[in-house]
């Protein structure tokens, strides 16, 4: 019987990923055994009795790797409780409209498969790390730069994840 959690991300500059191990170390205070691991490098579902997705939000959307993930894995997806999370800079803002907005970036995902939750949180935005293309596209929105990520947010969000996903 699968007896794992899998927590499963997309990353551009690695602060999706980062907040994915804070789900997964949250998850294992718990004392569940856990995989945290980009959506690439998932081959095999079967040892896992929930999954936790995540994609970093860009241009109001995920980015393609964990949609692809979902539908190549849409049929086992919908046999175990599943959970989506987003990190994005708009959510730094926090108002109603913009996390409406960035909910909006999983609509896609979310018709996919449901989850039993959803997660958004702030992420971090260094000028330094980016593409060229990432950094001309930045200066012309203005966006702040900085990390904004809220690690007690993120935390508390897994403990209430992990009460929708565990085993009755």
């Amino acid at each position: 019987m699968a007896d794992r959690i899998l927590v499963a991300y997309a990353t551009r500059y690695g602060s999706t990923a980062e907040v994915a191990e804070a789900i997964g170390d949250e998850l294992r205070k718990a004392g569940v055994a856990v995989d945290v691991q980009p959506v690439n490098e998932v081959q095999d579902l079967s040892p896992y009795r929930a999954a936790i997705i995540g994609s970093p939000i860009y241009v109001g959307k995920w980015l393609p790797e964990p949609q692809v993930f979902i539908e190549r894995h849409q049929q086992h997806l919908r046999t175990i409780p599943i959970a989506y999370f987003a990190v994005g800079l708009t959510a730094a803002d926090g108002g109603p409209e913009i996390l409406k907005k960035a909910e909006a970036s999983m609509d896609q995902v979310r018709m996919l498969v449901t989850p039993v939750d959803i997660g958004i949180f702030p992420g971090r935005l260094e000028s330094g790390r980016l593409s060229l293309t990432d950094r001309t596209i930045i200066k012309l929105i203005r966006a702040k730069t900085g990390d904004f990520r809220d690690w007690e947010a993120v935390r508390a969000w897994a403990q209430a994840v992990y009460s929708k996903i565990a085993p009755l």
